[in-house]
């Protein structure tokens, strides 16, 4: 069997560690967390044999991974981005997820942005074209809908910790479930009655979230 998923599931340790761990060589762990963009930590040790430590690898409730490291916890794609630059990135600086999988921080996945306006409008705003009616009316107010009381959905989904399940859920179904970004995911979803390893049972809890997102705009 493998031993790239647990040196991979392993990597927030030094590579001296994990190969004691695992019994295998350090040198060997090394080129494994090189060729998946695991660089070796330098600094203060990380995880478990920090004294610092206080758990591991998480996905918060708006689905974004985070690692426990002394003694804060960081987001991974982030510190993913850092090692690959060599330098701290600017609070203004945006990591985005190319295939809009934020649970999946290979660094051929992340691209930086240097503010949220270009992340938007290279991910979600898009070239505008006015239309010369579209044009008159900027800037002109409307009363449609003031009676109406907004719902926050995404408020909504985060709380009951569907934000989370969706990232889980796309990352299994379209990554496979052997990917190691879903590593430390296998106990939470356990608890909510999901087996990651039944394709079935991960296809009915996407199509029963679906049908909790298209509730939401309902209401």
């Amino acid at each position: 069997m493998s031993l790239v998923p647990k040196i991979l599931e392993l990597s927030h340790l030094r590579s001296t560690h994990i190969a004691k761990k695992l019994n295998c060589g350090a040198r060997y762990v090394r080129r494994v967390l090189a060729k998946h963009g695991r660089n070796h930590p330098t600094g203060p040790p990380h995880g478990e044999a920090n004294p610092a430590w206080r758990g591991g690898r998480m996905v918060d409730l708006d689905g974004y991974v985070l690692l426990q490291t002394n003694p804060v916890r960081v987001s991974e794609h982030r510190q993913m981005m850092e090692r690959h630059l060599g330098r701290k990135l600017s609070r203004a600086e945006v990591v985005d997820h190319i295939d809009g999988i934020t649970i999946h921080n290979d660094l051929s996945n992340l691209r930086l942005f240097a503010s949220n306006a270009e992340h938007l409008r290279a991910t979600a705003l898009g070239p505008r074209r006015w239309s010369e009616k579209g044009r008159k009316n900027i800037g002109t107010r409307t009363d449609l809908g003031a009676d109406l009381e907004p719902v926050d959905t995404y408020r909504l989904r985060k709380a009951r910790g569907d934000v989370r399940l969706h990232a889980i859920l796309r990352a299994a179904l379209e990554l496979g479930t052997e990917h190691p970004c879903l590593y430390g995911t296998t106990h939470w979803l356990e608890q909510i009655g999901i087996d990651l390893h039944s394709r079935p049972n991960l296809e009915r809890a996407w199509s029963e979230l679906m049908h909790r997102y298209a509730a939401d705009l309902g209401r």
